[in-house]
């Protein structure tokens, strides 16, 4: 995960859909689905009844 968040920020554009570009775009996408996807488990699990 860091390894992609660092690759993320390095320098260069990704406005040429290049292959870095288009694993730059996928990368991003599979972080924030993993953090949202995270998020909604955990307040399914904290809000569900015993």
């Amino acid at each position: 995960m860091t390894d992609l968040t660092l690759l993320l920020f390095q320098a260069g554009s990704t406005g040429n859909p290049t292959a870095i570009g288009v694993f730059r775009f996928f990368a991003a996408f599979l972080m924030i689905m993993t953090i949202y996807i995270g998020a909604w488990s955990f307040t399914y699990w904290i809000s569900k009844d015993e």
